[in-house]
């Protein structure tokens, strides 16, 4: 009996760990570009912050060679956006069988690592654990 309880709580252990969903490559380039809005941080402790107004966006542009850019924009009332001109460069890496984004500017270097990724919902963690949870963004339209 004791060795059944032990086959089953380890198979459950198996089992679990399998269905956790971690993001793969192919994932991040099939659904990173494009407008992402933050909708909450969690800290490391478990508090989250939410985002109910965001007065900016993050764009993603991934190219063919792994390599992209980040930008900082601003939604319009006619649908478009503005840009702060500032791209971060981003490398995309795959590091101990996780996915990381690797950024570069004239200030700084920083990693972040995608948790997961689908056509609406991203996860990415900073290397202080802060996770923070995006969903696409949409153009503002305002009808007459």
């Amino acid at each position: 009996m004791r060795t059944f309880k032990f086959f089953c709580s380890l198979l459950l252990i198996i089992v679990l760990q399998a269905c956790q969903s971690k993001a793969d490559k192919s994932a991040v380039i099939a659904h990173i570009n494009g407008y992402w809005e933050i909708e909450k941080a969690q800290l490391p402790d478990g508090t989250e912050k939410d985002y109910t107004i965001n007065s900016t966006i993050d764009y993603f542009e991934l190219k063919e060679d792994q390599t992209g850019v980040r930008y900082k924009v601003v939604p319009q009332f006619n649908g478009e956006y503005l840009t702060n001109d500032m791209p971060e460069a981003f490398t995309l890496t795959e590091k101990d069988g996780a996915i990381w984004l690797v950024y570069k500017t004239d200030f700084a270097t920083w990693e972040e690592q995608v948790l997961s990724v689908s056509d609406e919902k991203m996860v990415v963690e900073n290397e202080t654990k802060i996770k923070y949870y995006y969903k696409r963004a949409h153009p503002v339209q305002i009808k007459e």
